[in-house]
């Protein structure tokens, strides 16, 4: 079985081909804000250099966000797309998640800032025990010291694509025209920021 791995939520663009659990072969590229130029081409040559045509995918996992807005827009239109004109299996975990799989460390919050606040998921043995949630930056730091003293915040923003497989299989495949982007703005409207 061969999943395709996408993620544009952040400059640094990684595509990468899996079978059976395992990368046979990953692309990275710095988009520059240049994402629509890079994710196609990097999927292409993934893809020709396994010797292989996007009939040969049997499922997509797609990073949505919260991200570069742009880049995780362009990430999840070509997921969906390709997934909705295979017909094939598309999951998308958030970028929080994405980044917390793999990870060591027991107690731990994973943060993505803006320029005005942090969204954040609080995990225990892996397992996010906590809404993804977004707060400003003055209130962030005393809501973690209060509800979360023992915790670590991880800085390590480095993808473990096997262990981000791994984690999706907990997750439900999904319709490919109901995976949306997790925008931060969408998150602190929901939390009445």
């Amino acid at each position: 079985m061969y999943t395709l791995f996408i993620s544009t939520f952040r400059e640094l663009i990684e595509i990468a081909l899996l079978k059976e659990q395992k990368i046979i072969s990953k692309k990275e590229q710095i988009s520059n804000r240049n994402h629509s130029i890079y994710t196609v081409p990097l999927i292409e040559e993934i893809l020709k250099e396994s010797s292989l045509t996007t009939k040969s995918l049997n499922e997509i996992i797609v990073i949505d966000g919260p991200g570069s807005f742009t880049g995780v827009r362009l990430g999840i239109t070509v997921a969906k797309m390709l997934a909705y004109t295979l017909n094939i299996k598309i999951k998308s975990i958030s970028s929080i998640e994405a980044i917390a799989a793999g990870k060591k460390e027991s107690k731990m919050i994973i943060n993505i800032a803006d320029p005005k606040g942090k969204y954040f998921g609080v995990f225990n043995n892996g397992k996010l025990i906590s809404e993804l949630s977004y707060l400003p930056s003055s209130e962030y730091e005393k809501f973690i010291k209060t509800n979360y003293p023992n915790y670590e915040e991880i800085n390590d923003e480095t993808l473990d694509i096997e262990a981000i497989y791994n984690y999706s299989q907990n997750i439900q495949n999904q319709n490919p025209h109901n995976v949306k982007a997790r925008y931060i703005k969408g998150i602190e409207a929901l939390n009445g920021k």
